[in-house]
Order: C-alpha cells, then sequence, then structure tokens
C-alpha cells in the first residue's frame, strides 16, 4: 500500500500549479498587451497621416483658388487693356507718322505735308484736308557755330529737325490714299506709318524680334504678321505666334 499524500506535498502541488497558471496568463496578458501597443501605435501613425494629408489637401486647395482668382483678375486685365486699346487706336484712325523729313523750326507743318504728300507721293491734296499737323523733334542736327550758340534766335528759327510728324487729316479716305502711295519711298530716308498706340508699337517690335516672323505690318490698327512657315496671321497684344498659329 502507497504512502498516503501529506497535507504539506498538496500545498506544495497547489502552488506550483497555481505559479504555473499565474504565469501562463502573465505570458498571454503581455502578449495581448503588446498586440493592443502595437495596434495604437499603428493608429497614430494612421491619424498622423491623415491630417498631414488633410493639411496638404487644405493647402492645396488654398493655393489652387488663390491660382484661379489671380488667374481671373490677370484675364479681366488683359480685357480691358485691349479694350482700351482698341478704342484708342479708333481715335487715330485718320492719324499718319512721318519719319525722317526734316522740317525746319519756323516751317508751317500743314504746309510742308500738303507739299510732300503732292510731290513725293503723288496724291492731290489740299491744305484743308490736315487737320492737324505737328512734330515730335526727336534729334537736332546743327553745325558747330550753331552749338556754340545754341540760345540765338536766328538759329533757332533755321535749325533743322529730324522729327517725327504727326499728321491728322479730315478724313480716312484721304488718309488711306496717302498710306497706300508709301511704297514709292523705298528709295528714301522717309517713311510713313501708321499712328499706333504703344501696345501696338509694343507688339510690332516683338514680332520683329520673333524668330518665326518673316515680316510684319499694321493696316487700319490692326497688326499682321507673315510666318515663315507662309502663314499670315493677325496677331493682337499679348498673343504668342503660338497662339496664333495655332
Amino acid at each position: 500500500m502507497s504512502a498516503a499524500i501529506s497535507v504539506v506535498d498538496v500545498e506544495a502541488i497547489v502552488e506550483k500549479a497555481v505559479k504555473a497558471a499565474v504565469q501562463v496568463v502573465k505570458d498571454e496578458f503581455s502578449k495581448l498587451l503588446k498586440d493592443v501597443q502595437d495596434y495604437c501605435s499603428l493608429l497614430e501613425e494612421r491619424i498622423a497621416s491623415l491630417e498631414s494629408n488633410a493639411q496638404l489637401s487644405h493647402s492645396n486647395t488654398y493655393e489652387l483658388n488663390l491660382t484661379a482668382r489671380l488667374d481671373a483678375i490677370s484675364e479681366e486685365n488683359r480685357r480691358t487693356a485691349l479694350a482700351t486699346n482698341d478704342l484708342e487706336q479708333f481715335g487715330r484712325r485718320r492719324n499718319i507718322r512721318i519719319k525722317g523729313l526734316q522740317v525746319k523750326a519756323d516751317d508751317d507743318c500743314r504746309k510742308v505735308i500738303t507739299n510732300f504728300v503732292q510731290t513725293k507721293l503723288q496724291v492731290h491734296i489740299k491744305e484743308d484736308d490736315i487737320e492737324v499737323a505737328h512734330t515730335l523733334p526727336v534729334r537736332r542736327v546743327t553745325t558747330q557755330s550753331q552749338s556754340n550758340t545754341s540760345n540765338n534766335a536766328s538759329v533757332s528759327a533755321t535749325a533743322n529737325y529730324n522729327s517725327t510728324i504727326i499728321v491728322r487729316f479730315r478724313d480716312r479716305i484721304t488718309r488711306d490714299k496717302v498710306i497706300r502711295q508709301r511704297k514709292l519711298l523705298k528709295s528714301t530716308k522717309v517713311t510713313v506709318i501708321e499712328d499706333l498706340t504703344n501696345l501696338n508699337v509694343e507688339l510690332m517690335n516683338r514680332l520683329r524680334r520673333s524668330d518665326d516672323v518673316e515680316k510684319c505690318w499694321s493696316w487700319n490698327g490692326h497688326v499682321f504678321a507673315m510666318l515663315k512657315n507662309g502663314k499670315k496671321v493677325r496677331v493682337r497684344p499679348f498673343q504668342t505666334i503660338q497662339e496664333v498659329d495655332i
């Protein structure tokens, strides 16, 4: 017959079993706690990422809205500038500018222009056909003796100017006749051009510098260009050659 198990042995066995069970529970709890901590860390990373994306999205939306507003303002300013330019150019429809024609300080511009148009351009006009004619002095041509006595009234009265002369005719028909005859001035130093607005002058200068343009000209305030691909186009201020060519 086997010896009976004492109370002490039973207590030892129970204590050992309890410790083992507690250790298992601790291990499982530690594992569960680590899983929860890892999951919380993952959630925190995802929340931070979402907040960052939300801020970026808000920033991008603000920038897009600001860009759209600026583009709208720029387009409105462009339309206003074009409308103003067209109106100003329309007011110059009876004007021409003559460059390279020497005029004395005491000359009557209307008489000089009338004689010039009749003799050089072979267009019969009367002095009354010219409403206004005046010079915009650019460079004074004087001799050395004249420069030493520049304040002398007699010198001022006889000095020649290389001037730009603005002429306004009483009707556009007469102006157009004069413009058409400017081809007769090809062998001279005198040129006859339309009286263009500053915006259209800037456009002409830009076209002359363009590698895509063969030549450019204006007619009735409209600017045209012959491209090197053989295409004739009308160009407006602010337009690029690529926009027009399309």
